[in-house]
């Protein structure tokens, strides 16, 4: 296939002892066509913008839940005295218990929930916490979560 001049597309060519013959096929570009009972037809936004517009919204929520978990970190970090908090990859905040006892705290993007190891390679025990998901205060989720790891 290819395009010889504007307007015509070559659909098919076949050459045989010396002799081309070419099939040839008016190329019409049809305008991008929207549904007419939308209501919202006039304001959608080609693909390619579209798409881009998505990336960035993506990437300013992941950047906004990011920063929720290390404000959470932190704020736990402050409540559970003597014990060292961290926050990372994916999403998860770890606490070192003064006790020596490991919490993987669920971080933003995996619900706050809390799992407990009381030494390497031990059982886990899984805890719910009373943190809403629409939640997003991260003194008030690291108050639930230090709550229920001060028994511990």
């Amino acid at each position: 296939m290819r395009c010889e001049d504007e307007g015509t597309l070559s659909l098919f060519e076949h050459s045989h002892a010396g002799w081309t013959s070419t099939t040839r096929l008016p190329l019409t570009i049809s305008p991008m066509r929207f549904d007419d009972d939308d209501p919202l037809a006039d304001f959608e936004l080609p693909p390619d913008v579209m798409s881009s517009t998505f990336e960035h919204a993506i990437s300013d929520a992941a950047s906004i839940t990011h920063e929720r978990g290390h404000a959470v970190a932190s704020a736990l970090q402050r409540k559970l005295k003597g014990s060292i908090v961290e926050y990372g990859f994916p999403g998860t905040v770890t606490a070192h218990l003064k006790s020596g006892v490991v919490a993987r705290c669920g971080g933003p993007t995996l619900g706050w929930r809390i799992e407990v190891e009381r030494e390497p390679g031990a059982e886990v025990k899984r805890i719910a916490v009373d943190v809403e998901p629409t939640e997003t205060d991260a003194k008030a989720i690291a108050e639930a979560l230090a709550k229920v790891l001060k028994r511990w």
